[in-house]
């Protein structure tokens, strides 16, 4: 018999992240399972190379709820994240499904060679297989075969890693889950609140994936208050992520068009003024897409470039029927996000991004690589 939910926890945890991955177990232990709900768990682990499946029962935990162990496998590889979907779907099917990715993460980035020493990539680092992780063009392969092998769309996807709630990422799997939800920064090593996370989803099972990714969205954030840590946790309505690069594809060919025309140094200008005042994360080369947008058509007087700008902003304004769902966060200095991070860059384009569908699909690099050719050409003619 169906039940109403499936979870899964893919818990990428051959790496620093080991101990934090027996935590976050004994905290799904502490909800459990339930007849509507499945909560299932396929941990890889570094401190005995040994990788393990789990239905988590309620008062059960690592050491009880074991149903599968075999050796060691590769949790950067797709084939390894396609065969415990494949597992929990065929073992326990459901009504809907909710995959969790549990890591670190990096957002889009990829690693494309030597030249860029930045060493983190994508999500489900594996330290015992050479650092290898799940790419972009990896994880949507994964899920558009699981898509096609249920008929539809997973109904929510959960990125229990750093930085994750990118543009560049909602895009890329935009045609194989319907709801994700994550972190537009860092996350602290604690992660997410397991026992709130699966209460919601077991306490009212028939409520819609975007109420539920709501409440999550709450609840992560409650989990930090008083800690002193800063936090965002955003949830994003994937239906709607091309609305979001479309208006950006119109706002990216204007502003190229701009650093063409005769107000190219008040442009100039008003970018960079934009760009150091709007939230960065992962070495400066992300930003709030939102605030950036915002403090640029604040700041730049071109009736073109700020009506287009307006187009953007509406599309990424939080709201229940936006890109944007649900956004909430905690610390002064993340009170300007928004929920969706941009690749932005202020050095060389990892030439990595072209991969991307979201490359193929919108002028933004193009407006990079304008951009940064005019401020070098500026740079060199004041020098000179």
């Amino acid at each position: 018999m169906k039940s109403k939910w499936t979870v899964m926890i893919y818990m990428a945890g051959d790496n620093d992240l080991d101990p934090a991955a027996l935590d976050d177990i004994g905290e799904l232990a502490r909800v459990g399972s339930s007849e509507e709900v499945n909560v299932l768990v396929q941990l890889d682990r570094d401190k005995d190379l040994m990788t393990r499946r789990y239905r988590i029962t309620k008062g059960g935990g690592y050491k009880k709820d074991c149903i599968e162990t075999f050796g060691e496998t590769n949790s950067g590889d797709p084939e390894v994240l396609l065969d415990f979907i494949d597992w929990s779907i065929g073992k326990y099917p459901a009504d809907r499904y909710f995959l969790v990715l549990w890591n670190h993460g990096s957002g889009w980035w990829d690693e494309p060679d030597r030249a860029f020493r930045l060493i983190k990539r994508n999500i489900a680092y594996d330290d015992s297989s050479g650092g290898d992780s799940l790419d972009n063009q990896e994880l949507k392969d994964v899920l558009m075969r699981v898509t096609q092998g249920i008929g539809k769309r997973v109904d929510m996807i959960g990125m229990d890693a750093c930085l994750m709630t990118m543009v560049e990422v909602a895009y890329q799997i935009r045609e194989s889950a319907m709801v994700m939800v994550g972190s537009e920064i860092e996350e602290p090593g604690d992660g997410w609140p397991y026992e709130e996370v699966i209460g919601i989803v077991r306490n009212k099972p028939r409520s819609a994936a975007t109420t539920m990714a709501r409440k999550i969205v709450s609840a992560y954030i409650s989990s930090y208050q008083g800690s002193g840590q800063s936090v965002t946790q955003s949830a994003l309505n994937l239906e709607k992520v091309e609305e979001v690069v479309k208006a950006l594809d119109v706002f990216s060919k204007e502003l190229i068009t701009g650093l063409d025309g005769a107000e190219k140094a008040d442009l100039l200008n008003a970018i960079g003024s934009s760009w150091e005042r709007s939230p960065r994360f992962f070495y400066d080369s992300y930003v709030d897409l939102y605030r950036f947008t915002k403090l640029l058509k604040d700041r730049f007087s071109g009736e073109g470039i700020r009506n287009v700008a307006d187009e953007l902003i509406l599309t990424l304004k939080p709201g229940s029927k936006k890109a944007v769902v649900y956004q909430r966060h905690l610390g002064s200095d993340v009170r300007n996000t928004y929920g969706m991070s941009i690749y932005f860059p202020l050095s060389d384009i990892n030439p990595k991004y072209r991969d991307l569908d979201f490359y193929k699909d919108c002028a933004w690099v193009k407006f990079l690589e304008k951009y940064l050719t005019s401020r070098r050409a500026r740079g060199a003619a004041e020098a000179s």
